[in-house]
């Protein structure tokens, strides 16, 4: 995991869900840019949820771990302790 990523997670634990501004403004040392892209990886990585509140706001939250299985699964992506089925010959 980069540091960005695990300095997000680590505030979203900290504070719960929160606005992406706000987690962009707690994380100076990192540019918007840098958040941002990060912020795009976990959610595409299904480790946190990006949701629009009002027109140009977003909230940023951590998915809960029971959760995080199945979201990899639904993304067609098996977690490492499942095989892929073989093809019947």
């Amino acid at each position: 995991m980069r540091p960005i990523d695990a300095t997000i997670i680590d505030t979203l634990r900290r504070t719960g869900p929160c606005r992406l501004d706000d987690v962009v403004t707690s994380l100076s040392i990192f540019s918007w840019g840098e958040v941002f892209d990060a912020v795009d990886r976990l959610s595409r990585d299904g480790r946190v949820v990006l949701s629009q509140i009002s027109y140009s706001t977003y909230q940023l939250s951590l998915v809960p771990q029971s959760h995080a299985s199945s979201t990899s699964i639904q993304m067609g992506q098996l977690p490492v302790n499942m095989a892929r089925p073989q093809a019947a010959s």
